[in-house]
């Protein structure tokens, strides 16, 4: 099944849940059954109980019975919209140890609420008849996001799909997974659908203060890589991004970690407690997207391309001042030159290179040009060789090769590329090819350590940009849902 299938599927059966659990509590809501937790009476018997309404067009008692558990019940159903409350009274006469008679009476009120579906539920707790069908049917609903964006991402890996979707895929069950944990893990105190709820509604936020130590590592990490690679490369404006996100995403970790003092004495229902606690939940669903973009980053820079590969495209950077290679572009070559050797070895097939790569205002050549020469002194022909010498960025690197392919093949039908760049720079050698039309597999080359932090932190901006709508769409979704909890929530205040 495709990616798009597949989602497709999963967007009917989730709307298919809704749908059926709202049918579900219009339906059966309009009766409820309320047991009072008192401790076990044995002289108490039905008889010795009543139970009144103050407003018999919005809800009526049917009627009040111990059950076998000896606790004592009321059933009910609504009559009409709004709140009101009932009376349950205990009121009973009974012998002593002594023998003489004694009596026994109690009130207990019950506030309920019936809204405009007819649903009857209980302002202390939210309760409602099938409300653990609702909680079980979200707990499944998570589940299902979470294995169906967990299997698209492992199967994106397996089959070299590197791309921004599938560090969508990875930070959506990331997020899932983490919301999934902590609910189970909080369900064993939760005896009401408000402690359901207001756990929910808590995750995000718990998630981010959970997670901020390492966040905050993270994020000095970053500005330290960068600081490096400004001493090491020079000042250049993407060399900041790091610093920047880092400074950006360290002070907001330090502000949640300062309200969260603050928002325990709050009330649950208060603007602040939820503003505060709405925007955990975009972190949080931000920290797993960076997450993700991490672990693709590493895991496509690992993935071995197979020895079919009849073109070899080496992206160029940098040369030195005689036109000899820089470490770093020495490095791509050799591991293309490695490959082709592999390869030639294994199969008896030979690759054609294409190295690409303009020249620049302070180059005495292109860089095309210079790894054409160190590709000769290691033994290779001209018509092995394939130069493109117009590209200034790895945009271009990707695009006017995939023409210097075309026009040497004819067609891409049986094209099949390897891409040889620096292991931090592998992602987005797959997503340009991809975008581009171009079938292609990674060809990775060590380097400084210090270079991934700035590419994790470029990936990371490029699937925000890439994937902007979508990822607007998934927050405005995560706010909504946070905006529908909190006013049922405060449903018991409210009316």
């Amino acid at each position: 099944m495709t990616f798009k299938k597949r989602f497709i599927a999963l967007a009917v059966v989730l709307v298919l849940a809704f749908i059926g659990s709202v049918i579900y509590v219009a339906t059966d809501g309009g009766t409820y059954t309320h047991c009072l937790q008192y401790f076990r009476n044995d002289f108490i018997t039905d008889k010795d109980l009543s139970v009144v309404t103050d407003n018999k067009d919005i809800v009526k008692a049917d009627r009040v019975y111990l059950n076998d558990d000896h606790l004592i019940c009321v059933d009910m159903h609504s009559t009409g919209h709004g709140s009101a409350k009932l009376t349950v009274t205990i009121h009973c006469c009974f012998e002593d140890e002594n023998g003489n008679p004694d009596y026994y009476f109690q009130k207990e009120e019950l506030p309920i609420y019936v809204d405009s579906f007819g649903t009857v539920f209980e302002k202390k707790t939210l309760d409602f008849d099938g409300y653990l069908f609702i909680e079980i049917e979200i707990l499944v609903s998570l589940a299902l996001v979470l294995l169906v964006m967990a299997y698209s991402f492992i199967e994106s890996f397996l089959k070299a799909r590197f791309s921004y979707s599938m560090v969508a895929f990875g930070g959506i069950a990331l997020f899932c997974a983490f919301v999934l944990t902590i609910t189970i893990y909080e369900m064993q105190w939760m005896n009401t659908f408000e402690n359901f709820l207001n756990n929910l509604l808590d995750t995000g936020y718990q998630f981010a203060i959970l997670t901020s130590p390492f966040m905050m590592a993270f994020s000095i990490a970053f500005a330290i890589s960068n600081i490096w690679l400004i001493r090491r490369e020079g000042f250049r404006l993407q060399n900041m991004l790091g610093i920047g996100l880092a400074v950006l995403w360290f002070s907001g970790l330090v502000l949640i970690e300062l309200t969260f003092v603050k928002l325990i004495d709050l009330t649950s229902y208060s603007t602040a407690r939820n503003i505060c606690y709405s925007m955990g939940y975009v972190v949080s669903f931000m920290e797993c997207m960076l997450l993700s973009t991490v672990a693709a980053a590493f895991l496509s820079s690992k993935r071995k391309a197979p020895f079919d590969r009849n073109y070899l495209i080496i992206l160029g950077c940098c040369i030195r001042k005689d036109g000899t290679l820089t470490p770093i572009l020495k490095g791509r070559a050799d591991a293309a030159i490695r490959f082709e050797r592999a390869q030639f070895a294994a199969t008896g097939n030979h690759a054609k290179f294409v190295p690409s790569g303009g020249q620049g205002a302070d180059e005495v050549i292109s860089e095309s040009e210079a790894m054409a020469r160190y590709l000769k002194e290691q033994g290779y022909p001209d018509e092995q060789i394939i130069k493109e010498d117009k590209s200034v960025n790895t945009y271009q690197n990707i695009r006017f090769s995939r023409d210097k392919i075309l026009q040497d093949a004819g067609s891409l039908n049986d094209v099949r590329a390897g891409i040889a760049t620096t292991n931090y720079h592998v992602f987005r050698s797959y997503v340009l090819a991809k975008k581009h039309g171009l079938p292609a597999r990674g060809i990775s080359a060590k380097t400084k350590w210090y270079f991934f932090p700035n590419a994790f932190l470029r990936e990371f901006v490029g699937l925000i940009v890439d994937r902007k709508f979508k990822i607007a769409a998934i927050i405005i979704a995560l706010l909504a849902a946070y905006t529908i909890a909190v006013h049922l929530l405060s449903m018991g205040v409210i009316f």
